[in-house]
């Protein structure tokens, strides 16, 4: 599944990139361009305008209610019956939405910092931005993020 999110959706769409979601944060006002893109690209809206569903649209487009990010992200999970896959965490740029390939060790030598370099044996990098990705404690920091968001959200 992929996603499109309004402007105002900005740290929804990170977390749907960090379960591993293709999802595009779009710059623009919400309006028919906006939903030509989505339907372009075969992409779910999440919107907070309210009155994006009333707009002729035959795809498929979420109204999210809440003001907070992890209830944005129960309402959305929620809503289009999706779960976390912890296989896919963090297999998206946050920054650029593209997905990222595993890289040897060697080629982020001086790339990344020494510790990391001397601690971590897997490295992913953006093939866009060129970002390096290695396991460390934001990983915990998500799962138990999750942990506590599904438990409130999914008893």
């Amino acid at each position: 599944m992929k996603f499109i999110t309004d402007t105002n959706l900005g740290k929804l769409a990170k977390w749907l990139r960090i379960l591993g979601y293709d999802t595009v944060s779009y710059r623009g006002e919400a309006d028919r361009k906006f939903l030509r893109k989505a339907e372009s690209e075969g992409r779910v809206v999440l919107t907070r305008k309210k009155d994006m569903a009333a707009r002729q649209f035959s795809g498929k487009l979420v109204t999210v209610g809440s003001d907070h990010v992890q209830e944005q992200l129960g309402e959305v999970m929620e809503k289009l019956s999706i779960a976390a896959d912890l296989g896919q965490l963090f297999s998206i740029c946050l920054r650029c939405n593209e997905a990222l390939e595993a890289v040897d060790k060697e080629d982020v030598a001086g790339m990344v910092p020494a510790f990391v370099y001397d601690t971590q044996s897997a490295f992913r990098r953006c093939p866009s931005c060129k970002g390096i990705y290695w396991p460390g404690t934001h990983i915990d920091n998500a799962l138990n993020h999750l942990k506590t968001h599904i438990r409130r959200h999914h008893p």
